[in-house]
């Protein structure tokens, strides 16, 4: 059985979207058409979904509000598969729940300082190659502007996993964002926690971070509210099974399983 695939994004932040676009068209339109939706007389998408249409709306206001690149890449992610930008606003509108389409299961760090991620068998690999900022590689879901895993060029490593709590706060933006920015800007564990401690995201997620001096940081995002976590208690939480990643800051690089094969990708 095959890993992973593997694409690369280059460029300027619409560039980044429609190289992913482009490559994943197929399984982005796809995941379109499973969450419910059609387009009216006037070529507008329309959701099944009671309430999804105004979600989805306030979704991609506060996104081009807080996360101006990602909402770029948002465009190029729908030019390059040939759908509509609010429907693909309305997917990530759904990552605002406890526990989102995309979300990883659980998330920690093994004693190497390695961030562990169960429950991370589908999805993607992607090299990003950013005009401004680290490059990176990551792991996350083809209809998603932003990582929920990766690791970049200075060894800065984080992974994004679901966290408990219920509603959106007084931002529509998912907090799964954050880590994107991260990693296209900070060095270390510490900065990375910080910043996200203070920007503004709705939803619930949990963030990890690792870097290769061995420093660690976990904060967990719940609407409005912040706040940290011992990277000990994360540690205790890794179950048994196997991790679907292994996201290694020393090596710039994160190992995928696949059913019964594995891709490494690193950056």
């Amino acid at each position: 059985m095959s890993g992973l695939p593997v694409i690369a994004c280059e460029g300027a932040p619409r560039d980044l979207g429609l190289d992913q676009g482009t490559a994943c068209a197929e399984a982005i339109r796809a995941r379109v058409a499973r969450a419910g939706g059609r387009r009216d007389g006037l070529g507008r998408w329309r959701p099944f979904e009671p309430g999804a249409l105004v979600r989805a709306r306030a979704t991609a206001r506060d996104v081009r509000r807080h996360f101006p690149h990602l909402d770029e890449r948002v465009i190029g992610i729908a030019r390059g598969a040939r759908v509509l930008e609010l429907a693909l606003h309305h997917l990530l509108a759904r990552e605002l729940g406890p526990r989102g389409d995309g979300a990883l299961l659980g998330a920690g760090f093994d004693a190497e300082g390695r961030i562990m991620v169960q429950g991370a068998e589908a999805g993607l690999l992607r090299r990003v190659a950013p005009d401004a900022g680290f490059a990176s590689v990551e792991w996350t879901q083809p209809w998603l502007p932003g990582a929920l895993a990766g690791v970049n060029r200075a060894g800065l490593a984080g992974a994004v996993a679901a966290a408990g709590g219920e509603g959106a706060g007084g931002c529509a933006a998912p907090a799964f964002l954050l880590l994107q920015n991260c990693l296209q800007q900070f060095e270390t564990a510490e900065n990375a926690a910080e910043w996200c401690e203070r920007r503004p995201a709705g939803g619930n997620a949990r963030l990890f971070f690792a870097d290769p001096t061995g420093e660690r940081a976990v904060i967990v995002l719940a609407g409005t509210k912040r706040f940290r976590v011992e990277p000990a208690e994360a540690r205790r939480e890794l179950c048994d099974s196997r991790p679907g990643l292994v996201v290694e800051p020393a090596a710039r690089q994160i190992q995928a399983a696949a059913g019964s094969a594995s891709t490494i990708a690193s950056i």
